[in-house]
């Protein structure tokens, strides 16, 4: 009786088990230099579609926001569309916890980190129906947020439709949120608009 056997594809990489000296790292920075070289019109192609931003550098949002427009630049589609979710429930969550003060018997105060850090469990989609309800950011900040968590929450369960439209359409989306919280030129107009 013959046996029947099932061909099965499989990734393999044996990289890490590799000799670690000179010529193999030169290998290794050969492979990936042609990689790298391989995608660089892409790369560059994408790199043009990015919005220009300016922001303020504060806070924990600037290197994770970076990291999003690399991943998209580099051709990491998922990944970039759940580091944008990243960066966006960041900057929300950030709009909320530097807006509380809390008044108890005729005094006002700023609570302390260890009371704010209870809301870095509360879904993001709903700070950001409070923000815009509160008019701490525009309401289309608040639409594109939402939309981005939408997005993400497709990407985090493996269900992305069209991963490099997706994430084009993340990263427009968190820009527009930028632009609703730590863009310069929110501050500048709100700034102007206090004066007068």
């Amino acid at each position: 009786m013959a046996e029947q056997t099932e061909n099965t594809e499989i990734y393999v990489d044996l990289l890490p088990n590799q000799k670690k000296d000179e010529a193999e790292r030169q290998r290794v920075a050969d492979r990936l230099q042609q990689e790298l070289e391989g995608r660089l019109d892409e790369s560059i192609d994408r790199s043009w579609k990015l919005p220009a931003i300016m922001v303020k550098i504060e806070g924990e949002y600037l290197e994770l926001l970076i990291e999003a427009r690399q991943l998209y630049v580099n051709g990491y589609f998922y990944s970039c569309v759940a580091m944008c979710g990243i960066v966006n429930e960041r900057l929300i969550k950030d709009v909320v916890l530097a807006s509380i003060w809390i008044e108890k018997e005729g005094v006002v105060y700023k609570p302390d980190s260890e009371v704010l850090k209870k809301l870095e469990h509360v879904d993001s989609s709903r700070l950001s129906e409070f923000i815009a309800g509160a008019g701490l950011v525009a309401e289309e900040a608040c639409k594109a947020s939402q939309k981005l968590v939408r997005l993400r929450n497709d990407y985090a369960h493996a269900r992305g439709g069209k991963p490099d439209k997706d994430a084009l359409d993340a990263i427009n989306h968190l820009h527009k949120v930028v632009e609703g919280t730590v863009s310069v030129y929110r501050k500048v107009v709100t700034d102007t608009i206090a004066r007068h």
